[in-house]
């Protein structure tokens, strides 16, 4: 593994879980003091959703409540490999807080609610004409002004549909967050293994949102309470674990012992303890395997190489404003360097957050986001943004 691939996994990614012995990976377990990962309700962060039917299947949509004028963007945010619209929830609470704007964030194929006719297409043409044909089918042929947030696989998604004729013109701006070519290609090789590492499975919400802030996927305990939920889905029924949150109480009370904050379970990690699996259980025991992934993103990778090449030269060549958020300075690719030199792009490094930025920071996301389109005259302050000193200048760095 090379220097830049060994840094990727150091900086950009979640951190290797240890393997287990046997058939099965679960997720890790102890006891002791913990903090509360009970599963948060969408409905916290999003006024409703729709199901958007298309030639390419139905397609899960999450908005955030219309703006008070037609002219104001709407801000179209894609997630990353194995993410959903949810990861963008506390995001969008914050950015609708700062100026005028609506947020509409779309389950892409193969992931959340969203339902494909060939869930297993997950090519860069492919995701590129699902966006089109749901913000075509939420607005018809008269599309309102549109920013384009787009993260990891999202972004690259993010920057090749800038290019379509069809909406060029209605594109105002383009956010593309902690992906770059030439980190991201080298990357690559690692994914594989990176995968293996994850556990396959959990014993509850509870344990995936516990193992998803302990592991580093996201650093924010917040987001990953509504965004978890949304990536696995419940072995026996085939649902999306986010179907149970409403009703959800954990555990039942006789598998609950011994005095903590929120009360003990058997699966809970400690705060202090280092994060170790225990001896997995038999493959097919239903009280272990209860919750498993939404998507096999060691299936996809096939798609991979085509979500970022040639992402570079396409990222800079978009008419619209472009703005590149990073988790580290050591991201930037040549061509991209020498873009940002010759100013073609704003450029923002977020540091105390991991790959997953927006979760992980979503209030500073929010902030550059928002003073990006304000330096752009793409909209206006709300009364609160007036309070929180955004800026319409140049950027920071």
């Amino acid at each position: 593994m090379s220097a830049l691939q060994k840094s990727i996994m150091k900086n950009k990614l979640p951190p290797r879980c240890p393997r287990t012995s046997g058939v099965s990976k679960l997720a890790p377990f102890g006891a002791g003091r913990r903090k509360d990962y009970s599963p948060v309700s969408w409905k916290q962060y999003f006024e409703k959703y729709l199901d958007v039917e298309t030639e390419g299947g139905i397609f899960r949509v999450y908005l955030s409540p219309e703006p008070d004028h037609p002219e104001r963007p709407r801000i179209i945010t894609l997630h990353g490999g194995g993410y959903s619209g949810l990861s963008w929830a506390l995001f969008s609470e914050e950015i609708t807080n700062m100026i005028h704007c609506q947020v509409i964030s779309m389950d892409i194929r193969g992931h959340g609610e969203t339902k494909a006719h060939n869930c297993d297409d997950l090519s860069a043409e492919t995701l590129v004409k699902d966006v089109e044909e749901v913000l075509h089918k939420l607005f018809g042929a008269i599309l309102p002004p549109l920013i384009l947030v787009g993260h990891s696989m999202g972004g690259a998604i993010a920057v090749r549909t800038a290019h379509l004729p069809s909406l060029e013109q209605s594109i105002q701006g383009i956010a593309v967050i902690d992906v770059v070519e030439g980190t991201a290609m080298d990357a690559l090789a690692s994914m594989q293994s990176f995968l293996r590492g994850r556990p396959t499975h959990f014993k509850s919400i509870e344990h995936a949102i516990e193992w998803c802030v302990r592991s580093g996927q996201v650093r924010n305990v917040d987001s990953a309470k509504v965004s978890m939920p949304s990536q696995i889905v419940n072995v026996e029924t085939g649902r999306l674990a986010t179907h149970e949150v409403e009703s959800y109480t954990g555990l039942e009370a006789d598998e609950l012992s011994g005095p903590t904050e929120h009360g003990t379970r058997p699966d809970a990690i400690a705060e202090d303890a280092e994060l170790t699996f225990t001896e997995p259980m038999p493959v097919g025991d239903s009280a272990t395997m209860k919750y498993k992934w939404r998507i096999d993103l060691s299936k996809t990778e096939r798609h991979w190489s085509g979500w970022f090449k040639g992402l570079s030269a396409a990222f800079l060549s978009v008419r619209a404003p472009r703005l590149l958020l990073l988790a580290s300075i050591d991201g930037l690719d040549r061509e991209l360097t020498v873009g940002q030199m010759q100013g073609k792009f704003q450029m923002q490094v977020l540091t105390r957050c991991g790959h997953a930025v927006h979760e992980d920071t979503p209030g500073e996301v929010a902030r550059v986001v928002a003073s990006f389109a304000l330096r752009h005259r793409l909209t206006s302050v709300t009364e609160n943004g007036e309070h929180m000193s955004l800026s319409s200048g140049p950027p920071g760095c």
